[in-house]
């Protein structure tokens, strides 16, 4: 059976990231799209890597057990969601540590000649849902654009995922409530 995966990286219920959740769960469920959630702050997902976890990075095995259990979401999800806040120009580093410890070699990739064969190439799309104090131009512009170069652009590209797309909603710190409705309504068109 196959499903969405949503991996959601924000610790307070009372954010504007929150509110893209629920929007997204009420489309799929409006939709009659299966779904699986995965929280990473509710979860107690540890992104950092400890000694023993490391010396089995290059056989691309995992002790971690939520790391199993992500890999086995993966394996049966035909579609990712990532929703998370931009923080110093760049995702949180649960993100970072979610990509470190999941997208394993052997599991996410294999290492060739040429490059990365990704394996992951079950899930179809990927769909990046970020929020930003900056506005979307400068991060690309200024920022070095490390959401859609290196996420969207490398990795998520390099593990399998042949369409991918990047949404962000930026000058948070500014915006209206009546421009972050238009933004979660917009979201719509982009599930």
């Amino acid at each position: 059976m196959s499903f969405t995966t949503i991996i959601y990286a924000h610790p307070y219920e009372q954010s504007f990231n929150y509110g893209i959740l629920q929007r997204v769960q009420q489309l799929l469920d409006e939709k009659g799209e299966k779904y699986q959630l995965i929280d990473l702050y509710e979860d107690g997902f540890n992104p950092a890597y400890t000694k023993e976890e490391l010396a089995l990075f290059n056989q691309g095995k995992a002790l971690d057990p939520l790391v199993l259990r992500y890999q086995e979401l993966l394996k049966a999800s035909s579609r990712l969601i990532f929703i998370f806040p931009i923080w110093w120009a760049d995702m949180p580093a649960i993100v970072k540590g979610f990509e470190d410890k999941v997208f394993l070699k052997t599991f996410a990739y294999v290492p060739t000649a040429t490059g990365l064969k990704g394996n992951l190439t079950n899930i179809k799309e990927a769909l990046v849902i970020s929020t930003s104090t900056a506005p979307t131009w400068y991060l690309k512009w200024f920022c070095g654009n490390g959401i859609g170069k290196a996420m969207v652009g490398h990795t998520l590209q390099g593990i399998g995922i042949a369409k991918r797309r990047w949404l962000n909603f930026g000058n948070m710190d500014k915006s209206t409530d009546e421009q972050r409705q238009a933004f979660l309504a917009d979201l719509s068109r982009n599930l």
